[in-house]
């Protein structure tokens, strides 16, 4: 009997259960305001603005006042509702004051507001309220709250100010004032602002909010914070559907899983990617490098950076630079082009490429490779003195590996370098060429080999095949095919060869052992040893010398000489013409290797050089760049015709190149291919400058010391 009563009611309460959610209709916080309206005892016509339902009236109808309590008022025309404890009406200006838990909603739902204090202002259908309010929007469920708030009563444009929350969840902004546009889903806010999604928080002096578009624009001491990277600028403009950043004016950017920082002056941050770019001046900290340039693609991720214009890497006292490159920053691999490798000391190495790592200790250098280094270094550590010229150990080459050593004190010096190709190396009075040329900087030791040449700069030059050079003590030994030619300027050449050699630099002497052989004009002196003076071009030999006079093929005899023959000669040699004016204007001269006599004579000339290097027998002419000093160079002809031979010495100045000549030469460093730039470097006597471009169309305009270069792309 009971379980059947107590089966029943449960039937009963699950019935009613059901009927409450799936049947019965649930009444809307407007529905059940108009249903309070018609239980209440008062009813006043506001004119035909407004009835206001009430508990209690206090006051009669003519009253210029009239205060009401337990208030409902409908807004007639205005598609609102507005309930409250109590309510003062002025019946002149049909305005409306409302005091405690005041509860506004609109007529369709869709906004609703709550607060202790509001007023309605019937100029301009106003809403006001100076005390803590929240308005909610039910369409998109979005909601403010703020001190004070102004509105219309279609709240088409909501101004909140003081301590001012805007939720769009999950999205959230504050300000001290934020200015709401319904129509164009636009929230405007000023003074402490702070946005934050599921992703990022901005801070910033001002802001724009586009709601729909999810974006926002901050100005003023503008915070970006996102998980991984903190952004500040004068300007952040941050889309959450696209996932990006741009930001500009006074940027800087903190990277916290790598502790990456640095400035900019505008960039883009995709978030997505974490990939940071910019096409202006940076600079970047991580570890103990610091980086700067113009043009970055950075991926903070991988550490890949992709430097696109002018950059610079630093490391202790070390700096490697180029006109473009990449570099990765966790592995710390450097890659540029026209690489630039200086030291605070003064070293200092450039090359069309170059790559490499200070944490490997090891550079690469490739094209037209031009170097200089401390030379003579005995105490890095205690003495890391600045590079003195005269002691610096000067090369060129095709191509060069670097090696480093970390000190004590921080900084690093190079330890060891190869040089490889077409080698040219100077050190003091010394000029050393070689096709391989090792400099042990840590030992001061020089190893060259293969077709090494030591020019001693008084038309004297050694070759062999091996070359070892002791910087400290300046003292070298040569082997394999040793060979001096002293050029006398009133005798014959002295030619010597030897299977050995010692260099002392600083006694200008060569000591030669081993089968020692010299050739002076028709005399052959061979003996067990001999001594070079470099200085007085004088061969003293000792230990079984023999000597042979008219040798020739390894016969005693000489052939005989045309007085015809040496008559061509000498005409021809003559009629040569190598004037200092086309050594000045010219870039390249003609340097004949034959001619016909008019006594029908044929004579081959041969072409010698005191500085291949600024004027090589091929005739161009390689002028000192600009700022340096004019050299002197002597050119050789040597005619020869039969048995016979003659020789005329042109003494000829290569000049130092003008300022038009520097900026052409400047204006080949242009390339356009990535846009139209500002300034170009070139190199000149004392180092590498800038030289400012302007551009008047495809026309490069180069300008340096009131001169003008004009170069068309």
């Amino acid at each position: 009997m009971w379980k059947k009563i107590l089966y029943g009611a449960l039937l009963i309460i699950l019935g009613y259960f059901l009927y409450t959610i799936f049947f019965k209709k649930v009444e809307s916080p407007v529905e059940q305001m108009k249903k309070e309206m018609k239980a209440k005892n008062f009813v006043y016509n506001l004119k035909d603005d407004a009835i206001i339902f009430s508990d209690e009236q206090i006051g009669s109808n003519n009253d210029e006042i009239i205060k009401f309590k337990g208030v409902t008022v409908d807004l007639l025309k205005k598609n609102m509702l507005i309930a409250a404890k109590e309510a003062e009406v002025n019946t002149k200006t049909s305005d409306i004051v409302m005091h405690k838990e005041v509860v506004g909603r609109t007529k369709d739902g869709k906004w609703e507001m709550f607060t202790e204090q509001v007023e309605y202002k019937k100029e301009g259908d106003r809403i006001i309220s100076n005390t803590r309010t929240r308005i909610v929007n039910n369409t998109d469920k979005s909601e403010m709250e703020t001190d004070r708030i102004e509105t219309t009563v279609v709240f088409e444009e909501i101004t909140g100010t003081g301590n001012v929350v805007y939720k769009a969840p999950p999205r959230e902004l504050t300000s001290d004032k934020i200015k709401y546009n319904d129509k164009t889903q636009i929230a405007e806010a000023e003074g402490n602002v702070k946005y934050k999604d599921e992703k990022s928080n901005i801070s910033a002096n001002r802001g724009v909010y586009y709601i729909q578009k999810k974006q926002v624009d901050a100005t003023g001491n503008v915070i970006y914070d996102g998980k991984d990277l903190r952004v500040t600028a004068n300007h952040v403009f941050y889309d959450e559907i696209r996932q990006n950043a741009d930001a500009d004016g006074n940027g800087t950017f903190n990277y916290r899983p790598k502790g990456s920082t640095g400035t900019f002056q505008s960039g883009n941050y995709n978030l997505k990617d974490e990939i940071l770019t910019t096409d202006r001046y940076y600079t970047m900290n991580y570890d103990d490098y610091k980086m700067n340039g113009t043009g970055l693609v950075y991926l903070f991720k991988t550490g890949d950076a992709t430097l696109n214009s002018n950059f610079s890497v630093t490391k202790q006292n070390f700096t490697v630079s180029g006109d473009s490159g990449r570099m990765n920053t966790i592995v710390k691999d450097i890659f540029a082009n026209k690489m630039v490798m200086t030291s605070v000391q003064g070293d200092r190495i450039t090359s069309n490429t170059g790559e490499g790592s200070f944490e490997k200790k090891e550079f690469r250098f490739d094209g037209n490779v031009k170097g200089k280094i401390r030379g003579n270094v005995k105490d890095f550590i205690n003495n890391p003195t600045k590079l003195v010229d005269s002691e610096a150990v000067h090369f060129i080459g095709n191509t060069a590996k670097v090696y480093f050593v970390s000190h004590n004190n921080n900084d690093m010096s190079i330890t060891r370098s190869e040089i490889k190709e077409n080698v040219h190396m100077v050190y003091k009075e010394v000029n050393l060429d070689s096709q391989y040329n090792e400099i042990d900087t840590s030992k001061n030791l020089v190893l060259a080999r293969d077709k090494v040449i030591i020019d001693f700069r008084n038309d004297t030059q050694m070759t062999s095949n091996f070359l070892y050079l002791n910087l400290n003590t300046e003292i070298g030994t040569a082997q394999n095919n040793v060979k001096i030619v002293s050029k006398q300027p009133q005798f014959s050449n002295i030619n010597t060869s030897a299977d050995k050699a010692v260099v002392n630099i600083k006694d200008k002497k060569v000591n030669l052992t081993g089968n020692v052989t010299t050739y002076q004009g028709k005399t052959r002196v061979s003996s067990n040893s001999a001594v070079y003076d470099i200085n007085k071009k004088v061969l003293e030999s000792s230990g079984n010398i023999k000597m042979q006079y008219q040798v020739q093929n390894g016969n005693s005899t000489q052939g005989k000489s045309d007085p015809k023959a040496v008559a061509g000669i000498n005409e021809v040699l003559n009629n040569i013409k190598i004037s200092q004016s086309e050594i000045n204007t010219r870039g390249e001269i003609l340097l004949p290797k034959s001619a016909t006599a008019s006594n029908g004579v044929p004579v081959t000339i041969k072409w010698e050089t005191s500085n291949s290097r600024l004027l090589p027998v091929s005739g161009k002419i390689n002028k000192q760049f600009y700022g340096g000093e004019s050299k002197n160079v002597q050119l050789k002809a040597v005619g020869h015709s039969g048995y016979d031979s003659a020789e005329r010495i042109f003494s000829l100045v290569v000049p130092v190149e003008t300022v038009q000549e520097m900026l052409e030469r400047a204006a080949k460093n242009i390339s356009i291919s990535e846009g139209y730039p500002s300034n170009v470097k070139v190199n000149v006597n004392k180092g590498m400058i800038d030289i400012p471009v302007t551009w008047n169309g495809n026309v490069a305009v180069l300008k340096y010391n009131n001169t003008e270069y004009r170069k068309q792309f």
